[in-house]
């Protein structure tokens, strides 16, 4: 297994970085769960469940025939984990073949000086706040376009009695499917580039629904959706006021989800641009 952190490569004789084991969080997260003891009654109950985040701790060490280079190493290592808000990416190759992604904060390091100078000793400590470990091994997220469904059918016109009867024929749009990979819900990030009037994304398959209300923009506009971080951007810029109370963030569950967009003029931008990893609870 080779592990990146910010494109520092960590495991790898070439690199002069070694990990030891074990490497603690990457099987499944810490979960919570709401319960507790019957009142009056014997036995407890147990409630709804969640996933923690995500903690992972690293333990290896740089080594070197060289002082140099044991010292640029260690320089190198130390400059890969920035503090917050930065992310630190964390790559990791699997023997398997398979390559997945997720973002953490450092929480702590550990890399104490001794006397020798051609072996340091060190230990990371990571928190991914989101603790779905993402499929990479296609090296891009997976992207659909959600259409705004269009019904289809025939339409009758009486143009003349000399030249008879007309009949139109238009094919509709049907709701947009995306199928989710992965045994665990993921979230989308959508993109609606264009005018946009009150945009409304539902997941049928959910039955849950996202909108913005008193939201006009220009041909011009890029509106972006994440759907996990729960934040909506027009142009970069932060648009969260236009969010009613009874928005649902929502994520594509399991196996093929049915989107619908919706907004309140035909002249609106008819598609958006829906964008996701497959995930893994733990590897």
């Amino acid at each position: 297994m080779k592990i990146w952190l910010n494109d520092y490569l960590l495991n790898d004789s070439t690199n002069r970085t070694y990990l030891r084991e074990p490497i603690e969080g990457l099987e499944l997260p810490g979960i919570r769960t709401s319960d507790g003891m019957r009142s009056g009654q014997s036995g407890s109950y147990t409630g709804a469940q969640f996933y923690d985040a995500r903690f992972l701790t690293l333990q290896g060490h740089i080594f070197s025939d060289t002082i140099a280079v044991a010292k640029q190493k260690r320089r190198e290592i130390q400059a890969a984990l920035p503090l917050y808000p930065t992310p630190i990416v964390v790559r990791i190759q699997d023997d398997d073949g398979y390559i997945y992604v997720f973002s953490a904060q450092l929480r702590d390091f550990k890399m104490p000086l001794t006397q020798s100078n051609f072996k340091h000793v060190f230990k990371i400590e990571l928190k991914a706040d989101d603790p779905t470990i993402f499929d990479d091994t296609a090296g891009t997220a997976l992207t659909a376009t959600i259409m705004k469904p269009i019904s289809g059918g025939m339409q009758f016109t009486d143009t003349s009695p000399q030249f008879g009867s007309t009949f139109y024929f238009s094919a509709g749009q049907p709701i947009s499917t995306v199928i989710n990979t992965s045994n665990v819900t993921v979230y989308p990030v959508i993109t609606i580039t264009g005018k946009t009037t009150n945009p409304v994304l539902t997941n049928k398959t959910t039955g849950q629904v996202w909108s913005l209300a008193g939201y006009s923009v220009a041909t011009d506009s890029v509106t972006a959706i994440d759907m996990y971080n729960h934040t909506v951007k027009l142009n970069g810029g932060s648009v969260f006021s236009y969010i009613p109370l009874t928005a649902e963030w929502w994520g594509f569950a399991p196996g093929p989800n049915e989107i619908l967009l919706a907004s309140d003029l035909d002249s609106d931008v008819k598609t958006a641009t829906i964008t996701w990893r497959p995930g893994v609870m733990g590897i």
